[in-house]
């Protein structure tokens, strides 16, 4: 994993339509901002490498297609200065930023970020910035929001310029997402712009898989973020929520917590395997029965919803308690699952001493021999082609007089991610031990380490 460190410099985030100096440097002359920008880049680097966070890649400013540190360095793309704005403090503040990064982190690769808003623009900003020479930089980043940005032939048509224009940068996507519920409504371009790529699960996954495909086509692309993954609203306390609206094109669901497909799609970018990843959303409906048991089929006796009423499982689904054995029962899913390895785990509680509880998985299942207490179980199975799976709970001539179970997870086996090399691959400079230590460059002895996000055996 590279960390990736976005100085705002600012008293809050930046974007095109803001960017003010910090309250604690107003007042002051350009040259004396510029002279805080390197202090204060400085500090905070010193900072990150004495907690062992050293930056891998570093922004001196977000998105700065119209300049930083208003209004000193508002500028337009062209040229020009806004608001008493110069080019000449624009690019001062850049090159006593990355003095500060380069005596810091010598080995961070500095990103200069613009957006997509205007494709056009995006081309003008860095030819008038290459009329800086002293501005020095290794990437070229640019943001891609498509309900804002526009379509990808207009995303490949801008790469391919920069592409032929600076074939000596690598190109990053530094900010993308896409919605997977509740389009937003003042987007610049409608969804029905993109057919494909509706505002669901499904859709946020094809964009995800369209976008891929796309980038692999450019060789000097080598960098893809999501903005925001990992806001969750799921389990919050609706009086002190993670946004103030929640984000639908983060890459989970805020209403049951679980990853969504969009997750897995980059792997086809960054060539990772996240080890076992979580396919409940993917397969599995109301896998934690939230509001009712709809989606699982019961046969044989009485299923029913419960509510909180044990704090461990929240809520739950229990077989109905007769006060005797319960009847022979079951409560199933039959997703269509491919080819593969996984593993089904849930929670599941019953009397002391029960016999014939079982967890089902096709024709594999784990008895859950009960403890008076809830425990976590699993089974491990083995999809040989694509086709149906019963999935669930199964009671056969059971002891149990009560069961109540809850949080069904479906997770996909990965193998290793282990790539094997020769100590003489040319391969990213990056390299860490398994603890994460940064070494200066490829490691000569074996072993095994980090290298662009995979580890690698090194012989």
């Amino acid at each position: 994993m590279t960390f990736m460190l976005d100085f705002h410099y600012s008293d809050t985030w930046t974007d095109p339509g803001k960017h003010s100096t910090p309250s604690a440097w107003s007042g002051k002359t350009a040259t004396e901002i510029a002279n805080e920008v390197y202090s204060y880049t400085k500090d905070c680097l010193q900072q990150l490498k004495a907690a062992g966070a050293t930056p891998d890649f570093i922004q001196p400013g977000n998105e700065i297609t119209y300049g930083m540190l208003w209004p000193t360095g508002h500028v337009y793309p062209n040229g020009g200065g806004q608001d008493g704005g110069t080019w000449d403090n624009f690019t001062n503040y850049l090159v006593n930023a990355i003095k500060a990064c380069n005596e810091e982190c010598p080995q961070a690769k500095i990103v200069i970020q613009s957006e997509m808003h205007n494709a056009s623009l995006v081309v003008t900003f860095f030819a008038q910035l290459a009329k800086y020479p002293a501005v020095k930089y290794d990437v070229i980043g640019l943001s891609y929001y498509p309900y804002y940005h526009g379509t990808l032939a207009t995303l490949n048509s801008t790469l391919n310029t920069l592409e032929k224009t600076y074939p000596d940068k690598k190109i990053q996507i530094v900010e993308t997402a896409y919605y997977h519920k509740w389009y937003p409504d003042g987007a610049t371009f409608a969804v029905t712009t993109f057919p494909n790529w509706p505002a669901t699960e499904a859709g946020q996954q094809q964009f995800t898989k369209d976008l891929i495909a796309a980038l692999n086509n450019h060789s000097n692309v080598d960098g893809l973020y999501w903005w925001f993954p990992e806001a969750n609203e799921y389990g919050v306390d609706s009086d002190n929520p993670v946004t103030k609206d929640w984000c639908n094109y983060s890459l989970f669901d805020n209403e049951t917590g679980r990853v969504l497909s969009a997750l897995y799609e980059l792997q086809s970018f960054t060539g990772a395997v996240i080890d076992n990843p979580d396919v409940t959303s993917q397969y599995i409906d109301n896998p934690s029965f939230e509001s009712n048991i709809s989606g699982w089929t019961n046969t044989g006796g009485t299923a029913q919803w419960k509510q909180n009423t044990w704090d461990a499982l929240s809520n739950y689904c229990e077989f109905g308690w007769t006060g005797n054995a319960l009847a022979n029962q079951e409560v199933v899913q039959t997703p269509t699952l491919p080819a593969g390895t996984y593993k089904l785990t849930v929670n599941c509680a019953s009397d002391k001493g029960t016999t014939g509880l079982f967890l089902i998985a096709g024709d594999k299942s784990v008895e859950m021999n009960g403890t008076g207490s809830i425990g976590t179980y699993s089974v491990e199975f083995t999809v040989a082609s694509e086709g149906p799976v019963k999935l669930g709970i199964k009671l056969q001539n059971t002891t149990a007089t009560w069961v109540n179970f809850d949080n069904f997870c479906l997770e996909k086996v990965t193998s290793s991610a282990i790539s094997h090399i020769n100590a003489d691959k040319n391969i990213s400079n990056s390299w860490y031990t398994l603890d994460g230590k940064q070494l200066n460059g490829k490691p000569s002895a074996k072993g095994i380490y980090i290298n662009g996000g995979r580890k690698i055996v090194v012989k």
